[in-house]
C-alpha cells in the first residue's frame, strides 16, 4: 500500500514501482523480526497461490480483444517465438561467458516469465527460488523503463504490438504498464505474457543442458 501511494503520487514513474518501494520494506521488516527467507516464503502460501487466479483473470479483457488475434497471428507467432527464446538464452550465454556458479545460472534462466511460472521452472531446473524473485522483479522494471525508448527507436505506435512485446519481455510488470496505455495494449501483453510462459516452459528445460559442465 506504501508502494502504491509513492508510485502514483510521483505520477507513475516507473523508479518509484509500488515493487520497488515495498521489496526494500518487507526486507527490513523480515530483518527486523529476524525472519528467515524460507519462513517467509512458506508463511506466504495464500499470497503466493493467489498469483495463479490473478494472472488467469487477466483472460478477461484478452477475451474482449480476441477478434483482433486472427489477422496477426503469423507475425504474434514469430515474435513469440524469437523473443521468449532470446530472453531466456542470452541470460545463459552471458551467464556461462561471465562463469557463474551453475545454480546461480539455472536461476536466472526463467528471469522473463511471469512469477508462478518462473519460480515452477527454476524449481524444476535445481535453481534458487530467492535469486528469481529478484531477477523477475529486475526484468520486469527494465523492461518497462527501456520500452518507451526501443518503441520510439523502432517507430512502434501500435499498442497492440507494444503490449505484447511488454508481455513476452517485462511479463506482469510490463502487462501492468501496458494496461496503463489502454486497455487493447494490456490484452496484447497478457497474450505475451501468458503463451511466453507457456513457450518457455517447453524449450527451456531441453536447452539449459546446452550450458550445463
Amino acid at each position: 500500500m506504501i508502494g502504491l501511494w509513492v508510485y502514483r503520487r510521483s505520477g507513475r514513474n516507473m523508479l518509484l514501482h509500488p515493487l520497488l518501494i515495498g521489496t526494500p520494506l518487507i526486507f527490513i521488516a523480515m530483518m527486523t523480526l529476524q525472519l528467515d527467507f524460507e519462513s517467509y516464503y512458506e508463511g506466504n502460501g495464500l499470497l503466493r497461490w493467489l498469483l495463479g487466479p490473478a494472472t488467469v483473470a487477466l483472460a478477461i479483457p484478452l477475451a474482449q480483444q480476441m477478434h483482433q488475434v486472427p489477422a496477426l497471428f503469423k507475425p504474434l507467432l514469430v515474435t513469440l517465438f524469437l523473443g521468449g527464446f532470446f530472453a531466456a538464452l542470452s541470460a545463459l550465454l552471458l551467464g556461462k561467458l561471465v562463469a557463474l556458479d551453475q545454480q546461480v545460472l539455472l536461476s536466472l534462466a526463467a528471469k522473463s516469465v511471469t512469477t508462478p511460472i518462473a519460480l515452477g521452472l527454476t524449481q524444476k531446473l535445481g535453481g534458487l527460488t530467492s535469486l528469481i524473485t529478484v531477477a523477475v522483479l529486475l526484468t520486469g522494471i527494465i523492461g518497462v523503463l527501456l520500452a518507451p525508448m526501443v518503441f520510439r527507436m523502432s517507430k512502434i505506435d501500435d499498442d497492440r504490438w507494444q503490449g505484447f512485446i511488454l508481455g513476452v519481455t517485462a511479463h506482469a510488470i510490463g502487462t501492468a504498464k501496458a494496461f496503463e496505455i489502454s486497455p487493447r495494449c494490456g490484452a496484447f501483453s497478457t497474450l505475451g505474457m501468458g503463451l511466453n510462459g507457456i513457450w518457455t516452459s517447453v524449450f527451456l528445460p531441453l536447452s539449459v543442458s546446452f550450458f550445463l559442465p
